[in-house]
């Protein structure tokens, strides 16, 4: 079984008398907010996510709705411009890098706080970056994977000027920076206790809201900063967020988020079914998507797994299956078929949609050629006396996951290849479906930071190893380590192209779709923005009504 990255672990989903409970809260919430009174609108907000927050221990920040969170409360040194996926000044009002690439200068912006009052200053970056990069072993934290390993941090006060050197470059560190990940904290974090961090409530960042209040899998509760003035420089706001405060719900089931919404109780949910997304736009409502910078939404084909150690066999699924038939079934306009293991407008992004597109007479040749002939009773290919069989679990992560791996199914019935299908809870799923020998493939892909750090994280020997290939493709494993040390752009764009030629060339990897997020707000909440990585920033919402 491949180790599975901090960024990939997810918690079960609750309970569907969890979910009733939580209504009676929703509520409540809604009563208090409507007590306010007066001529002002009251500015406060519930969201519905569709999952529980996980920990809020900074290095472990994986899962999406523990990364959403983070990304309401901490800053980070440098921002990604959602817009131009451009990096900006953030904290870190400049930076320099020097020629070799083991030297950087930030310098960073002054007057800015924690919510805590301690200031965030050269010291407090400094203590940052330290932590992040060799982690706490005494306090059981460990490092960001993320993170350059060997850094030597030094401060100059009067300049403003922290300084990092790194034994040797590394390419990916300005897209580290600017991560969910990378989110500024506090001392009083930093120092406390590992079970204190991992709990929202203790997390004390800088950002445009402070967590003031926690009730595990139940409900979070923002409260605006005051004082708040050191947003990005793109953001219209430069100021406090219009929010007083953002009640943050997890709720599994899109039925009850969709009710909530639709009643009122709510004001902003994440995913609806995209048969619903038509009617809530003509109503009035808001449908917002985004696909995040990183990876898109992919199946590795397991080369060590029987057929698909047949190179031909990979081909074939690759081209046995019609994306934009599934779109047209199942999507809206809001979705779109990947092209490449990259999503587009990430660093070094390639389309290379040609090379897997759907051709039903190419896979039937190729499946041809790798001896699988005949056919059975039920249509399906067999090759002495063996049927064409794969398997693979249905994606607990998307609630579109189980038609989108129906459709599949349907498709490669087509091409002769049988599809078994089976299904796992949310708390089972990556222990049972990564460690089951007979899987051929399985659903991954999130947006990253660093398109080159992220593909190293599934696919090389030292980060998960998907593939299960143990180190054994040297070429695979030198492109995938050369990108980290390449300094001039160019070379590093041209290095995450070739990953992405062999990866497809070799048919390890399958894109399906872009990862799209999708936010519904109702008529009344204006200003809701996706980042980078299509996580929702709530800095610039406004109740109008």
């Amino acid at each position: 079984m491949p180790a599975i990255p901090s960024a990939l672990r997810r918690t079960p989903r609750r309970t569907v008398a969890l979910t009733v409970a939580v209504i009676g809260v929703i509520a409540l919430a809604g009563c208090a907010a409507g007590g306010t009174g007066g001529a002002e609108v009251p500015q406060v907000l519930t969201y519905l996510d569709a999952e529980v927050p996980t920990s809020a221990q900074v290095q472990e920040s994986g899962t999406w709705q523990t990364r959403a969170l983070q990304q309401n409360v901490t800053d980070r040194l440098i921002s990604r411009n959602p817009e131009t996926n451009e990096l900006e000044p953030w904290i870190a009002e400049s930076w320099e890098q020097s020629a070799d690439g083991l030297d950087y200068t930030f310098v960073i912006r002054d007057g800015v706080t924690y919510s805590d009052g301690t200031p965030l200053d050269v010291n407090s970056v400094k203590k940052n970056l330290e932590w992040q990069s060799a982690g706490d072993p005494d306090n059981g934290v460990s490092a960001n994977g993320q993170f350059p390993a060997d850094i030597t941090v030094t401060v100059d006060e009067a300049a403003r000027e922290v300084h990092v050197h790194l034994a040797e470059p590394y390419a990916p560190l300005l897209n580290v920076l600017s991560s969910w990940s990378a989110g500024l904290v506090a001392d009083a974090t930093i120092d406390a206790p590992y079970e204190e961090q991992t709990q929202f409530i203790n997390l004390i960042g800088s950002g445009p809201f402070v967590v003031t209040s926690e009730t595990y899998a139940q409900e979070i509760v923002l409260t605006r900063r005051d004082g708040y003035a050191w947003a990005p420089q793109s953001s219209e706001n430069q100021g406090e967020a219009y929010l007083e405060t953002l009640t943050w719900i997890p709720v599994e089931e899109d039925s009850v988020r969709l009710g909530t919404l639709t009643s009122g109780e709510a004001g902003a949910i994440r995913y609806v079914e995209p048969s619903e997304e038509a009617s809530l736009s003509a109503q009035g409502y808001h449908v917002q998507s985004k696909t995040g910078v990183g990876l898109s939404n992919q199946w590795f084909l397991r080369p060590t797994t029987v057929p698909l150690d047949d190179l031909a066999v990979r081909r074939a699924v690759s081209h046995a299956i019609d994306r934009e038939a599934i779109l047209e079934a199942i999507y809206t306009d809001n979705w779109s078929a990947a092209t490449s293991p990259l999503a587009p407008g990430t660093d070094g992004y390639v389309d290379e949609s040609a090379k897997f597109a759907y051709d039903p007479v190419q896979a039937a040749d190729l499946l041809d050629e790798a001896g699988w002939t005949r056919k059975d009773a039920d249509g399906y290919r067999t090759k002495d006396g063996e049927r064409l069989h794969l398997k693979t679990y249905v994606d607990v992560y998307d609630n579109t996951a189980k038609s989108l791996f129906q459709h599949v199914q349907a498709q490669l019935k087509d091409a002769g290849i049988e599809l078994e299908l089976d299904e796992l809870d949310y708390s089972s799923y990556w222990g049972t479906a990564f460690a089951d020998p007979e899987v051929g493939f399985l659903r991954v892909g999130w947006p990253h930071p660093d398109s080159g750090v992220g593909l190293a994280e599934y696919y090389s020997a030292d980060g998960s190893d998907l593939l299960g290939l143990d180190g054994s493709d040297s070429t695979l494993e030198e492109l995938l380590q050369q990108q980290y040390t390449l300094v001039s752009p160019a070379d590093r764009e041209a290095a995450l192209g070739r990953i992405q030629d062999y990866l497809i060339d070799n048919a390890y990897v399958l894109p399906i779709l872009n990862d799209s997020q999708v936010i519904v707000t109702r008529p009344e909440v204006e200003g809701f923005a996706f980042t980078d990585g299509a996580l929702p920033s709530f800095y610039n919402v406004k109740i109008t009504s």
